[in-house]
């Protein structure tokens, strides 16, 4: 179980206390935060995150390669998603 997110903030519920997710909704909150943190945005963790950013300043041929590059590398640590990505 993981704390919601929504807009980057935490989720409180009616009584000021941390919604939490899990299953597939947490899977997806997981998925959705590591495709759109910009790869190295955090210093103690310059794993974290996607280059999806950057797609715009690549010539439009590049863009599918390089997209489906940057969800690989973003999405390394969750098997789980890769996984469920896979069976579609």
């Amino acid at each position: 179980m993981e704390l919601k997110l929504q807009n980057g903030d935490y989720v409180l519920d009616g009584a000021a206390r941390l919604c939490r997710v899990e299953g597939d909704e947490a899977l997806l909150q997981r998925v959705l935060f590591r495709l759109s943190a910009r790869r190295g945005a955090f210093p103690f963790w310059g794993t974290l995150g996607s280059q999806l950013w950057q797609l715009g300043r690549l010539p439009a041929a590049a863009r599918l390669p390089a997209a489906r590059q940057y969800v690989a590398e973003a999405l390394a640590g969750e098997t789980e998603a890769v996984e469920y990505l896979r069976a579609l």
